[in-house]
């Protein structure tokens, strides 16, 4: 699991496995304008890439099953 990134302004998004249904079309990626929300393999969890993710928290408001959290 990846950890999450905190600084004085940001603090990284999170997907918990436990909650995430890995949707077809995810809600919370299609949310995503910087695409910081990576799956690599079909059938697990996304993760969040801290380096794209600039912490406008969308993806947090778009996941209906609450599996991203910031």
């Amino acid at each position: 699991m990846m950890e999450t990134m905190t600084s004085a302004y940001l603090v990284t998004p999170r997907i918990v496995e436990e909650r995430c249904r890995v949707c077809d079309k995810c809600l919370a990626r299609l949310a995503c304008r910087p695409r910081a929300i990576v799956m690599e393999d079909p059938g697990e969890a996304p993760f969040v890439d801290a380096s794209r993710c600039f912490g406008c928290r969308v993806c947090v408001q778009a996941c209906p099953f609450k599996a991203v959290i910031a």
